[in-house]
């Protein structure tokens, strides 16, 4: 298992790393350290690598001057004990502008500096040293942690790095290393310790010197009345999973950070008393995965069941596996279907009521109202399940209660709509009326449970927003629905040859360039990638990826939905925080989700259609089919066959979209607008450049506030620089610009505890105005 020990020495190999073909080979590798914060790790890397310290003579250590050094790297001078290799100079107190200011330059380090040109420098891509904090954080040349930017942590890192080396990278992958997490290295932890030594023995007393261990040994004796040496660490197990007395400490130690200790369900399984009922139940991971297979089973035979006592069954299930949420194998993604569950009997509860047949606006009302909840449900039961055999288990009883609902909601609709629909049954939703000021963002699929997920994103952070449904174009499909919502006259639009629209009367389809052609004429900017525009025009941007994901993924696509909702939200907050005055999400169709597929229609022979696509097809002039059609959004004299209810005329389809049904048709508008500023009393006194470095002094910043030099004021993910302190004076933040971004108009942003900007003021770096 790889440790931090592990990936640092993989940095410095790789820092020492050169081009053969184009380079000759370094004869060092040149470590700066002007904060000294590797100090504490240098002493346990030398078992490894044959690592030099700039310091007063002390051979033991392999520390000595800097002419002693030159003779070591030269080759003259071998240092007992060596593993060899390149030697690695670690300068404690230096930094790289040290080595580079000859003229300035220190006498002690003086003699290693001419070396410079012949040795690789071990420091950040950005060239300056790398700090604990920014090596264990970096994605691409560190180790991707999650590490907080304060200085607490930082010199808790400093100061605790010997034993933070032999730690698991992996251990660390899925935890966020704060103060709080520093110190309980640094400090004694009886607690933490028993659970290290009952998860593996062995390790744990490695990592202790004798006068720890004889520590913990009287703890374990003293506070839990038991003996590590004579007891053993199965005991200890049986012990922790009854949690009574001061063991219920542990225990709840324990349940907060399963994942720290990844051997213990192996000592509890061990461990487990032999009764047939062992109390608490919850601790023993035997008792949690006999009730999941219990559960997959009876899920199992749902679909032999009618809906309704199928529904009736799995609220009965509900009440019997609820408790299991609560218990440790559930945090550990180990009771799959009991997570699951919450959400299947919500679908059961929700979906009860038998679908009515009523008017187009009706249906649409009442789904645009309460049933998008059924479908949420649906995906959040599967994404809960992400395994192969909880997964079939949720389709399956998906296929019993949901299928059903989803076909009779869809026949509902296709029959209040009808063959001869006209704008009075069925008007589907105008592209938004934009001003001055408003952007456009199109995603292409965004389902309105999805938009529900995406509203609560942006009012989590302050944006004031507010979600209206309308009727998607028929077909459901983007050749034809995209091209109403662009807005432009649509007298500049018509039927296309296919199911698309063109340019009138009969210019080329009325693809993406032709729509950017509309909007440009009609002096609408098209925002393309991470660009903003000018907040005093009218703006049209896409974003997410929702339906292409769907068509590629099928059901793997609600294991990816987060993920796309966190995007479109980045991006309509990167157009609020540009200036932008209203953003209105749009979108062209929703889409229909069943992990067992949608079955297969067969009534449609491919000779009576034009374009036959999964849900929809135009058909043939003149043809007799037998297939339901609707009037084409784009020419009602030309019909479009639908599929049937939930129905596809293509098989092996878990997700598709172009026919009738609420959740392809009724689809949201999202706008969104700059919540309320936060009052606050933050004062900028001075931003004053010397050089790459900034200072500012603030006032007035409210408990948690932070401060940043961003690129972008409102992308939280775009800090330049680190703030570092340089004095002692109260509110004075300072940062060192890395030379890349002269002259770029930068921002010092204050941001509350929530992440919502209280001040942020723009300065071109290196120049005061």
């Amino acid at each position: 298992m790889s440790t931090v020990r592990d990936r640092l020495l993989d940095a410095l190999d790789h820092a020492a790393g050169h081009d053969g073909n184009a380079l000759d080979a370094p004869i060092a590798l040149l470590w700066t350290d002007e904060a000294r914060q590797w100090a504490g790790a240098v002493g346990q890397l030398r078992r490894d690598r044959l690592i030099l310290t700039l310091g007063a003579y002390d051979p033991a250590i392999w520390q000595g001057p800097a002419y002693w050094l030159r003779t070591v790297i030269s080759g003259e001078l071998v240092v007992d004990g060596s593993p060899g290799g390149l030697p690695i100079v670690y300068l404690p107190g230096a930094s790289r502008g040290d080595l580079r200011a000859i003229a300035d330059i220190d006498s002690a380090l003086a003699p290693i500096a001419g070396l410079q040109h012949r040795c690789e420098l071990f420091g950040h891509p950005n060239g300056k040293d790398w700090t604990v904090t920014s090596l264990l954080s970096n994605p691409d040349s560190g180790l991707g942690l999650s590490v907080a930017g304060d200085q607490e942590t930082a010199k808790g890192l400093a100061a605790g790095m010997a034993r933070l080396l032999d730690m698991p990278v992996a251990q660390l992958a899925h935890r966020h290393i704060d103060a709080d997490f520093v110190h309980g290295l640094l400090n004694p932890d009886p607690v933490r310790a028993l659970l290290n030594y009952i998860g593996d023995p062995a390790r744990a007393r490695s990592t202790m010197d004798n006068a720890a261990w004889t520590a913990f040994l009287q703890q374990a004796e003293h506070d839990y009345r038991f003996s590590p040496e004579r007891d053993g660490e199965v005991e200890a197990a049986r012990l922790l999973g009854l949690a009574k007395g001061a063991w219920g400490a542990v225990w709840q130690r324990y349940r907060e950070h399963p994942s720290d200790y990844p051997n213990i369900p192996d000592r509890l399984r061990a461990a487990r008393p032999d009764e047939l009922l062992p109390e608490p139940m919850s601790a023993w991971p035997q008792e949690n995965e006999a009730k999941e297979d219990q559960l997959r089973a009876a899920l199992l035979d749902l679909p032999n069941l009618h809906a309704a006592p199928a529904r009736s069954t799995l609220l009965q299930l509900e009440a019997e596996h609820r408790e299991r949420r609560n218990w440790v194998w559930s945090q550990l993604g180990e009771a799959p279907l009991a997570n699951a569950l919450e959400h299947i009997a919500r679908v059961a509860e929700l979906t009860t009521p038998a679908v009515q047949q009523a008017t187009v606006d009706a249906i649409a009302s009442g789904y645009a109202s309460d049933g998008w909840r059924v479908d949420q449900a649906a995906i959040d039961a599967i994404a809960d399940a992400p395994t192969g055999p909880a997964r079939d288990a949720v389709a399956a009883v998906l296929d019993a209660i949901y299928r059903p609902w989803l076909h009779d909601l869809a026949t509902a609709l296709q029959t209040a709509i009808g063959p001869e629909a006209n704008a009075d049954t069925y008007a589907a939703g105008a592209a938004p009326v934009v001003a001055d000021g408003d952007a456009v963002v199109f995603v292409d699929g965004l389902r309105l449970d999805v938009a529900h997920r995406l509203r609560g994103r942006l009012e989590s952070v302050g944006l004031d927003t507010e979600l209206t449904s309308s009727l998607a174009a028929l077909p459901t499909i983007t050749e034809t629905a995209k091209p109403v919502l662009v807005p432009v006259d649509q007298g500049q639009l018509a039927a296309g040859d296919v199911l698309d629209a063109r340019r009138a009367p009969d210019g080329p389809s009325a693809g993406m360039a032709v729509l950017e052609g509309l909007m440009e004429k009609a002096r609408i900017q098209v925002l393309r990638g991470a660009e903003t525009g000018d907040p005093s025009g009218v703006a049209w941007t896409e974003t997410g990826e929702i339906d292409s994901r769907g068509h590629k993924l099928g059901v793997d696509l609600v294991d990816e939905l987060d993920n796309q909702v966190d995007r479109i939200a980045d991006r309509v907050r990167q157009l609020i925080a540009a200036g932008w005055r209203r953003i209105t999400v749009v979108t062209d169709h929703g889409w229909l989700l069943l992990p067992n597929g949608l079955p297969k229609n067969e009534s449609l022979p491919v000779a009576v259609t034009v374009k036959k696509k999964g849900r929809c097809a135009r058909v043939k002039p003149g043809a007799h089919i037998d297939t339901p059609t609707v009037p084409w959004h784009w020419d009602r004299d030309v019909r479009i066959a639908v599929a049937v209810g939930i129905t596809c005329f293509e098989k092996n389809k878990p997700y598709e979209h172009g026919g009738v049904s609420p959740q392809e048709c009724v689809v949201p508008r999202l706008v969104v607008t700059a919540g309320a500023a936060p009052t606050s009393d933050v004062t900028l006194g001075q931003l004053l450049w010397r050089g790459l470095r900034l200072r500012a002094l603030l006032s007035g910043l409210p408990d948690g506030a932070t401060v940043q030099l961003r690129a972008t004021a409102g992308d939280p993910t775009s800090v330049i620089a680190d703030h570092v302190d340089v004095t002692q004076e109260a509110g004075q933040y300072t940062w060192f610009v890395p030379d890349d971004h002269e002259d770029e108009v930068v921002h010092v942003v204050v941001v509350d505890a929530a992440g919502a900007i209280l001040l942020q003021r723009a300065t071109t770096v290196g120049r005061n105005t």
